[in-house]
């Protein structure tokens, strides 16, 4: 009886099988239909440049949920208060650079959106007599150069993050 049931087992064992590969493609296919397409990457266009004219009001170190992570400006202009974000290399000398409420700066940049906001992505800042170069054209940030370097624009590409 035993010699009965193996062939019976095989042969369930492999319909089953044949099945999942079959339905497989369909119905992965389907999940994919239904699923929203991915959001398009934020990208730094330079040709949508602006330059904004301001002062500083407040230096975050924490922005809100939603936000990118890293030192932000909030900026009052004529048109009202702008987040301006310098990423992740500003914060520990952005008081040594002049980067302080009351400061007046000129901030050349883009504005995105994020899920928490409107956020203005500077590339260079101009605070004083002092230039400071935040991202490159591409919009990648830029590390301050170590003091007592010397280099254009005082500052060197961020990397190997």
């Amino acid at each position: 009886m035993s010699r009965f049931r193996a062939p019976a087992v095989i042969v369930f064992a492999v319909c089953l099988l044949s099945s999942a590969v079959v339905l497989t493609p369909q119905t992965y296919a389907q999940s994919q239909a239904a699923t929203p397409a991915p959001a398009v990457p934020r990208v730094y266009d330079a040709t949508k440049e602006v330059v904004l004219n301001g002062s500083i009001s407040e230096v975050v170190g924490r922005p809100k949920a939603g936000l990118p992570l890293g030192l932000h400006l909030m900026v009052s202009t004529a048109q009202g208060e702008v987040d301006v974000h310098l990423g992740p290399y500003f914060g520990r000398i952005a008081t040594q650079k002049g980067l302080v409420p009351g400061a007046t700066i000129r901030v050349t940049g883009m504005t995105l959106n994020f899920a928490g906001g409107d956020v203005f992505l500077a590339r260079v800042i101009v605070v004083g007599n002092e230039t400071l170069t935040i991202r490159n054209q591409n919009g990648i940030p830029v590390r301050p150069a170590p003091q007592g370097t010397r280099g254009a624009g005082g500052t060197q590409p961020g990397g190997g993050l």
